[in-house]
């Protein structure tokens, strides 16, 4: 037991410690939780240390991660603004479709390209699609409020827009999920029910918030043991989880859905606030950095000796598909050649959820198939939504660098 303490403590200071450094120079903790787990699985292979082999395959640290992904998907709920869907509605709805469609065609047309013909290809290109479509715009917000942009044109769209690209995201993880469950997904008499199953998952979600969340709002205002609102949350998620299984997509997804129904105008503002604080407090401080660090630890760096054109390939797609399916759209618009092309940028960075999607397909041993590209694919996924995080705030602040240039702070 004192090992796995041992463990636990060295590899949450070393994944704090990295993201320190992250932070400090101006990206997000995430690179560097990733990047102390890529540095760990260099050291234990490279060094022949059995300390060091052992620590990067702590069962505490698969079980922690596991707890994160989870929580990492409640905090995401919990951070949507219903009011936000409506303003610039038809702007955002634009953006996030135009930023989620062309990514996903153009990462689905590479990948059956690049793929061996196997049974599960159409899944792993679904997969490299899917990857490719989901923002990560909490790197996006960041900038933009350390440039005071949160209410130009540009930070406001990029901000509601990345509302729809998280419920549109959602639709897509419960799609994959469904297909990997399935094994294959052969054609339209296959995808039917897998859709039929998600719609009925989102509806009850949708009656459960329409008649319950009301009901549970009232009763957590009368309880008076510490903490209600977190057990709440937690009591409804992992009901719409098993719900989420009983139908054949992932638990997770129950725990975004079982988020949106607890927000500031059910709750009241005080005790949303305290909600929000708990789970972003044990999310960000324990168990998202070790899912980030345990991701880290299963990329292999030889995938960029082995498939470099695969790797480059898709860093390009996904960087250009956001760029042009959701800049163009903003153009359309009205907004200026400057702030179109801040609204592409502001959507390309990747993170959490397409590094869980990621990792779901690995413990679903979609990678487990002969073929160079295959067994390589997932390394080249999270390269790609590291350099695409890195870049992400690179680009805005340069285009962005003269704060009084025309555009920047135009009122919204």
């Amino acid at each position: 037991m004192i090992e796995h303490v041992l463990h636990l403590i060295l590899l949450l200071l070393a994944a704090r410690s990295f993201g320190e450094i992250a932070t400090r120079l101006g990206q997000p903790a995430l690179v560097g939780e990733i990047g102390a787990g890529l540095i760990l699985a260099v050291l234990a292979a490279s060094l022949n240390a059995p300390f060091l082999a052992e620590l990067s395959r702590s069962a505490f640290l698969d079980l922690a991660a596991e707890f994160g992904i989870f929580f990492l998907l409640l905090l995401a709920g919990l951070e949507i603004a219903p009011g936000e869907l409506f303003r610039h509605s038809g702007r955002s709805a634009a953006v996030a479709l135009g930023g989620v469609l062309l990514p996903l065609a153009l990462g689905m047309a590479l990948a059956w390209w690049v793929l061996p013909d196997i049974p599960m290809k159409f899944v792993q290109a679904l997969l490299v699609g899917v990857a490719l479509s989901i923002s990560a715009v909490p790197v996006a917000i960041g900038v933009f409020m350390d440039l005071g942009m949160v209410h130009t044109p540009t930070g406001r769209t990029v901000i509601a827009a990345a509302i729809l690209d998280d419920i549109i995201g959602l639709v897509l993880l419960a799609i994959l999920t469904g297909a990997i469950a399935a094994g294959s997904v052969p054609g339209i008499g296959a995808m039917l029910p897998l859709l039929g199953k998600a719609a009925l998952f989102f509806l009850i979600v949708a009656a459960a918030g329409y008649f319950g969340a009301p009901r549970i709002a009232n009763l957590i205002s009368r309880l008076r043991i510490p903490a209600p609102e977190f057990t709440a949350l937690i009591l409804t998620a992992l009901g719409f989880a098993g719900l989420a299984e009983l139908l054949g997509m992932d638990f997770i997804i129950g725990a975004f859905a079982a988020a949106l129904l607890f927000n500031a105008k059910s709750l009241g503002q005080a005790s949303f606030a305290r909600l929000k604080a708990t789970v972003s407090d044990l999310t960000m401080g324990l168990l998202a950095p070790l899912f980030f660090l345990s991701i880290g630890i299963r990329v292999d760096f030889a995938a960029l000796a082995i498939i470099p054109g695969i790797v480059l390939a898709l860093i390009l797609v996904a960087l250009m598909g956001k760029i042009i399916g959701a800049g163009l759209p903003a153009l359309l618009s009205g907004l200026t050649r400057k702030e179109a092309l801040g609204v592409g940028f502001g959507m390309s960075g990747r993170g959490a959820v397409e590094l869980i999607i990621v990792s779901i397909a690995w413990e679903a041993g979609l990678f487990d198939y002969p073929g160079t590209v295959v067994a390589n694919l997932f390394s080249a996924l999270v390269l790609m939504a590291l350099v695409t995080t890195i870049v992400t705030p690179i680009g805005l602040r340069w285009l962005f660098r003269e704060r009084g240039q025309q555009g920047c702070n135009r009122p919204g």
